[in-house]
């Protein structure tokens, strides 16, 4: 994929050009959708959002959004990752609702607590949440790695951050996460 021609349809996006949405789609699409394949996998039984349907849900209110900023590729799976987690977390509320049961929806939390087990995601949301509160760069950064699928160089970039300090920032919200789901009966 050439950067250059990415960046400049990026920004066109960014601009209001309608025409640019449609060049850039295809472009990023394979990567979103592989970003929302893993995503739903992790989803465990049960899950009833399809990966496409994740991406091109993200892709409406992405590119409905008025005026959103992207810098870069980096910077729009970030955003593109925010918005799918928004859609999974809803779905996740709305299908504990309509089942009226406790346990909720699952998703692999390995990426972050070093587990195979899985946890609720609306447990999740909760726990990044009051982790935002207490560091948001923390929280952020568990979000574009667990949900946007980004590595921890991409993360580091988007946040403006040293690899020393992404690494450190990782392995601490990590450690914390694991342990708030844990103590929260969050099944990590």
């Amino acid at each position: 994929m050439d950067e250059t021609r990415l960046k400049t349809l990026i920004a066109d996006v960014s601009e209001g050009r309608p025409s640019a949405a449609e060049e850039l789609l295809p472009l990023v699409y394979d990567e979103l959708r592989a970003v929302a394949r893993n995503l739903v996998r992790r989803e465990g039984d049960g899950g009833t959002l399809q990966p496409t349907a994740l991406v091109n849900e993200a892709c409406v209110r992405l590119l409905g959004a008025q005026r959103l900023t992207w810098n870069d590729r980096a910077h729009f799976l970030a955003i593109a990752a925010q918005a799918m987690r928004q859609i999974l977390v809803s779905h996740a509320r709305a299908k504990r609702a309509r089942k009226r049961r406790a346990s909720g929806d699952r998703i692999a939390l390995s990426e972050i607590a070093g587990s195979a087990e899985e946890t609720d995601v609306v447990a999740l949301d909760e726990a990044l949440s009051t982790l935002h509160e207490l560091n948001p760069r923390h929280a952020r950064l568990v979000e574009l790695r667990f949900f946007g699928g980004l590595t921890l160089e991409e993360a580091a970039h988007v946040l403006d951050l040293s690899q020393s300090t992404a690494n450190r920032d990782w392995r601490a919200a990590r450690a914390w996460l694991s342990a708030r789901l844990r103590d929260d009966g969050g099944r990590v």
